[in-house]
Formats: structure tokens, sequence, C-alpha cells
């Protein structure tokens, strides 16, 4: 009988493997397809001389560090040897499903008002009288520019919290309020000209 990482004693975890490939998939997705189509300037872009950080770079760096991390997670699992992996659950029942569908459903509301809360705020103002113009204008102005990403971000955060949890806490609400608070200080602060996303794309 052979041991080691290829022993067929050794047990997969399906649910783990798939996770890393479909994270990997998704930033290889968020690399190559959604960050060029959807954001105007590059990571690094230079004019006159001068170069500065592009749009693309945070959303790079970020899609990047999920791509690695998911690679890295994947094979760890596949070569995990069989003592550690003895308590692994190796088929996928609805419980799972039904865990996966509710995370990709907290995703997707998330991303959502992300992308569109800004701008339909910014619509509701103008139909109401208020006249402030098209939401590409203030894009990169105080509060319309933060509307989508802390609503959306606090969304996606404490969505994925109470998924995990399979319930709502107050503790959950105040660490997503946090990170939110200082996601988009490590965004604002630094970086003069470095649109919180998806504000590049609007």
């Amino acid at each position: 009988m052979t041991t080691g990482p290829f022993s067929p004693k050794m047990q997969k975890a399906p649910w783990t493997v798939g996770l890393a490939i479909f994270f990997s998939l998704a930033s290889l997705l968020t690399l190559f397809v959604w960050i060029p189509l959807d954001i105007e300037t590059g990571v690094i872009e230079t004019f006159r001389r001068r170069v500065t950080i592009g749009d693309a770079m945070a959303p790079t760096i970020m899609a990047v560090a999920i791509l690695v991390v998911s690679v890295v997670m994947g094979i760890l699992t596949v070569f995990e040897p069989a003592e550690n992996s003895s308590d692994v659950k190796e088929d996928l029942d609805k419980q799972s499903f039904v865990f996966l569908a509710r995370l990709v459903i907290v995703v997707s509301i998330g991303l959502v008002l992300m992308v569109y809360l800004g701008p339909m705020v910014v619509d509701l103002i103008n139909t109401l009288g208020g006249e402030i113009g098209s939401y590409r204008n203030l894009r990169a102005t105080y509060p319309y520019k933060l509307i989508g990403y802390v609503f959306g971000g606090f969304v996606l955060i404490f969505g994925i919290i109470s998924v995990v949890e399979n319930r709502f806490s107050m503790n959950g609400a105040l660490v997503s309020i946090i990170a939110v608070v200082v996601i988009t200080m490590l965004y604002e602060l630094p970086f003069d000209n470095l649109l919180l996303p998806p504000n590049g794309a609007n």
C-alpha cells in the first residue's frame, strides 16, 4: 500500500476543492474580462511622464490575491495526507447546496447594490427636482461616490457573516461596519485620484 500525497487512502474534500476552483475561475474572469472591459484606466497610468496609480490597481491586486489563495487552498486540500483528512465528508448533501445558494444570493445582492445604488439615488434626487447632474459627473464627489460602495459592501460582508453563522447578529453588523470603514479609508486616504469601485466603470 502506497503512502504520501498520492495514497489511495487519501480522502479528498470535494467541497473545498470545488470552492477553490470556483474562486480561481472567478478571479481569472475578473482579471482578464471584467476589469479590462469595465474600468477605463489601467493598473499604472503614465501621462506626460507622470506615473500615477490607475483605477484598476486595487481590484487587480484583490483578484490576484483571491487567485493565489484559491490555488493554494486547492493544492493543499488535494495533497493533504489521509491522516489529516479522516473526518472530511466527501459527499455534497442538500445543506451544502443550500449554503452555496444563499452565499451566491448574498454576494449578488451586494454587488448589485454596489453598482446600481449610487446612480439610482442620483436619478431619484434629479426626479424630485434636485437637478444635481448625472452620476458620472458626481462619481468622484462626496457623498455620492460612497453610496454604492458603503451600502453594497456592508450587505456583502454582513450577508456572508450571517450565512456562515446561520443567524443575524449585532456583532456581525458591527464587524461589517468596521470592515467597510477600514477598507474605504485604505482606498481613500493614500490615493487622491483612485475611484472607489465600481465608480471607475460608471
